[in-house]
């Protein structure tokens, strides 16, 4: 029950550096000096580190459903 505890503030950890990540990277890129440079940061840059970080959201979600599941204390047994 501690590992479960353990593990969902960790992952809640990464759900909330990930949201922050974003909020950064998006005004970093309304920063740009002119609207040539914000086209430019968003296809190389935020457009790429935002489907990282949503991956990572998705899947610290899922990873939590899995965690909390009725079945997720066997599973989290058999690691």
């Amino acid at each position: 029950m501690l590992l479960q505890f353990s593990l969902t503030i960790v992952a809640l950890l990464i759900c909330a550096g990930a949201v922050a990540a974003l909020a950064g990277l998006l005004a970093w890129q309304e920063r740009a000096a002119d609207p040539d440079s914000r086209r430019l940061r968003l296809v190389r840059a935020v457009l790429p580190v935002t489907s990282v970080l949503l991956l990572l959201l998705l899947g610290a979600v899922f990873s939590l459903m899995m965690l909390w599941s009725p079945q997720g204390a066997a599973a989290l047994a058999s690691l």
